[in-house]
């Protein structure tokens, strides 16, 4: 059974994975948190702050693959203490999971990587990044320490840029903008498997959204390199909601 460790595991994205493929996978949780109701199946869950190199060495040992989600976010302050974390924390996971011997490491982008360009251009994965805040800045740092550990450390890295993240039942009032950017959880569940278990991979920069109607990022590159299937579309699922 593959070893995955999830960092930040404890928040949305890692629960709702752990949740959905406890049985599926060998899972350790890392995450400052803690929480008193363990998961079942395959399941381990350490509290642990990223900012500790050597405990992040002992958390890499025997994975396959790491799942970094931990991270400060935040796209409205630009505070030094963001930067300082998420960078240094991002560090130390590439760090460690080549030390160890990891085959792969998934990185938790975003996509105010390039919220600096205008709200009518769709970005494909190749255009150049226009983050539009110091948390976008931290997320650019890793897609590039990412390519440099997958170019020079031989580990394979994969960077998602997720987008507006939310469970349908928890829908708040979203823009254009949101909904075009829209992620369904079971969504990133499907593609985060095929991130997991797409063989061949040195380094790609994907975008992760829904299926929407209009499409803030482009998804082609994840269709093709790791068979994203997104169902979702923000527009058809909340107007219906409001309906």
């Amino acid at each position: 059974m593959r070893k995955i460790l999830i960092t930040g595991g404890l928040g949305k994205i890692g629960s709702y994975f752990t949740t959905n493929f406890h049985t599926a996978y060998d899972i350790k949780i890392a995450d400052l948190a803690t929480n008193d109701a363990a998961f079942p199946g395959n399941v381990t869950t350490v509290q642990a702050d990223l900012m500790d190199y050597a405990l992040c060495e002992k958390l890499c040992e025997g994975i396959d693959t790491v799942l970094h989600l931990a991270g400060i976010v935040d796209p409205v302050s630009e505070s030094d203490a963001l930067l300082e974390t998420n960078i240094k924390t991002t560090q130390h996971l590439f760090k460690a999971a080549a030390t160890a011997g990891c085959k792969r490491v998934i990185f938790a982008s975003s996509a105010q990587t390039i919220e600096s360009y205008p709200t009518d251009v769709q970005v494909t994965e190749n255009m150049v990044v226009k983050p539009k805040n110091t948390y976008g800045v931290s997320k650019c740092f890793g897609e590039a320490l990412a390519a440099y550990y997958a170019y020079n450390k031989g580990i394979s890295a994969i960077c998602l840029r997720i987008g507006a993240y939310e469970f349908p039942e928890d829908f708040t009032e979203m823009n254009a903008r949101d909904l075009s950017a829209f992620l369904h959880p079971d969504d990133l569940n499907q593609l985060l498997v095929g991130c997991i278990e797409t063989e061949g991979i040195q380094y790609e920069v994907l975008n992760a959204i829904s299926d929407n109607r209009y499409k803030r990022l482009a998804i082609t590159e994840a269709i093709t390199k790791v068979g994203y299937a997104p169902k979702a579309d923000a527009f058809e699922l909340f107007r219906l909601k409001r309906d």
